[in-house]
């Protein structure tokens, strides 16, 4: 048989290429339509499996047809690549009876468009050999732990593995090997949706079972199968994530004194198998799902994580902000006003030396961080689209951290009071003294300076809130705070809108009340109401104005009984 076909795959494969690159669009067409009306003749059961769109099925007619000149080009591809589709038609469950019939179709096809033999023939073989290496693939594929994933039946699932050696249980959930590719019946379960059989797969696979020499345990081999379990379980499997933590816990079924030993097995969360710190931790914060968070697994190594590695490097981080913070308010706030425009020689060194710190350590700090965040997301394209109405700006994606934010507007701040620094200004002013600001150049600057100051210091203190983080009351209530910053903010629009509204009302009332004569002073007027700043004697001067005291009455039981109260009742 080898005799006689020697010499010619080379033939076919030519007259094969010449019969492809002779098709025209029509024939195309007439090939797609006549391979399914002939398999479906052949095969009626087919059906079952081709429900996609006609425009997926010429897809796949199409690949069938290049995949067959490519087997001659490139087999030893090929074959890798037939084997893991050949395992992908495991998990859909096709039968092997179907390649038959779709072959013989294809190739009654093609006769009938051309006359050339040898077309025919390498067509013939081509498509043969790669039904075949499928059906090979299949059949060895083909296990009793997929079939009991296509049928998604947690009893299927618990027959097919009871038979499985103990050594061995693990890698037939976690492993089908043909050839040189490889399935997961885990992951295959799921990414077909047959989660109650992925569910008792990690269930069965963290169970901890024992013959007279050794003990099996699953979790190894999971992790060491799949390094992402964790992130895939958070995208497409959330329900199983309970499953797999409960799993890594085992308590005695003995209690001593009232207690019970408890085992937690989270090392594959701290690590990975070649050592280097797992990301396990940060999938699940991305995955914001609180009942994942409070589970006992999570809580247990995240404190691990905190106490043994993050604690320390934060503190050195925020210890040094916090230094920082400190010379800032020494240089803005304190030392320039310990004796007003009469600085000594040793205030204004000080001054100079605090603001000098700050902007060659402090600015120059944050700038380096912003440019290595910046240049990051620049270089691995990492960009988020901000919408200012109709229009859309691209974003580095590191601005979507708030912490991130923080520090670019205080680093702005910081260099624009560098460029603002009244001590710059007036070093060429000789007659002054040294270091100092107050010279007729150093005067021109310095409303802008200290305007970027106060910016800049309230910028320092919001960013110094992190340390809360040591205390978890404070973090908890950072985090209410923060979470009631809408209601509040509703609550204001409203109060200005309703200030607006009967300032604007009162100015078109003919009275003699001087406090509320025009719609500035009017709406100052019922913004110190509102907020309790306004003089209580004054509200005797109203009482000679019906009109007037009636409009101030409505406002206050609007603005102070029904909004306060409402702000009240959301915020409970």
């Amino acid at each position: 048989m080898l005799k006689n076909l020697m010499g010619k795959p080379r033939i076919q494969e030519k007259a094969l290429e010449r019969f492809i690159m002779s098709l025209t669009e029509e024939s195309v067409n007439y090939l797609r339509r006549e391979l399914y009306k002939s398999f479906f003749a052949l095969a009626p059961a087919g059906q079952d499996y081709f429900k996609q769109s006609t425009t997926r099925l010429y897809w796949i007619a199409d690949k069938v047809v290049e995949m067959t000149i490519e087997m001659y080009r490139d087999p030893k591809k090929k074959v890798d690549e037939l084997s893991a589709l050949g395992l992908r038609h495991v998990g859909y469950g096709v039968l092997t009876e179907f390649f038959a019939p779709y072959v013989s179709g294809a190739v009654e096809v093609v006769r009938t468009m051309t006359a050339d033999t040898n077309a025919q023939d390498g067509f013939q073989w081509s498509l043969g050999l790669m039904s075949r290496i499928l059906v090979r693939t299949i059949n060895e594929g083909s296990t009793v732990v997929m079939k009991a994933v296509n049928a998604n039946s947690e009893k299927s699932l618990r027959k097919a593995v009871a038979i499985a050696p103990r050594g061995k249980r693990a890698m037939w959930m976690l492993n089908i090997t043909v050839g040189t590719q490889s399935i997961s019946p885990l992951y295959w379960a799921i990414e077909s949706g047959s989660l109650h059989t992925a569910k008792a797969m990690i269930a069965d696979l963290l169970v901890i079972r024992a013959d007279r020499d050794n003990y099996y345990y699953g979790c190894m081999d999971l992790f060491e199968r799949h390094p992402d379990v964790i992130q895939r379980l958070s995208v497409d499997a959330p329900g199983v994530l309970p499953t797999l933590f409960d799993g890594l816990i085992w308590r005695s079924r003995v209690a001593m004194n009232g207690e019970r030993r408890v085992n937690y097995y989270v090392k594959y969360l701290l690590q990975d198998m070649e050592g280097n710190f797992n990301q396990a931790l940060e999938w699940i914060v991305e995955f914001e799902d609180p009942k994942i968070i409070c589970h006992p697994v999570v809580i247990l190594f995240s404190d691990l994580v905190w106490s043994r590695l993050a604690n320390r490097s934060f503190l050195i981080g925020r210890m040094y902000f916090l230094f920082t913070l400190i010379v800032f308010v020494c240089g803005q706030s304190i030392i320039p006003q310990l004796n007003g425009l009469q600085e000594s020689q040793g205030e204004r060194i000080a001054t100079f030396t605090c603001r000098c710190i700050i902007y060659t350590v402090s600015m120059l700090q944050l700038l380096r961080s912003q440019l290595l965040h910046f240049y990051a997301d620049i270089k691995n394209r990492h960009f988020v689209n901000v919408s200012l109405g109709r229009v859309f700006i691209k974003l580095p994606n590191y601005l979507t951290s708030s912490q991130e934010t923080q520090q670019l507007i205080l680093l702005i701040c910081l260099i624009c009071m560098c460029s603002q620094e009244p001590i710059w200004h007036c070093l060429g002013d000789t007659a002054g003294p040294l270091f100092t600001q107050n010279c007729p150049e150093g005067e021109a600057h310095k409303e802008a300076y200290a305007t970027l100051s106060m910016l800049a210091m309230i910028f320092y203190w919001v960013l110094i809130m992190d340390l809360t983080i040591l205390s978890m009351r404070l973090s908890a209530y950072v985090l209410v705070c923060i979470r009631v910053l809408d209601e509040v903010g509703l609550f204001l629009g409203a109060l200005s809108f309703l200030v607006t509204t009967f300032a604007s009302s009162i100015s078109t009332l003919d009275h003699e009340a001087e406090m509320f004569e025009g719609v500035s002073e009017g709406m100052l007027t019922l913004l110190q109401i509102a907020l309790r700043m306004f003089p209580s004697d004054l509200f005797t001067d109203l009482h000679e104005e019906p009109t007037l005291l009636a409009a101030v009455s409505i406002f206050v039981i609007i603005a102070i009984i029904f909004l306060l109260n409402l702000l009240v009742a959301q915020l409970n």
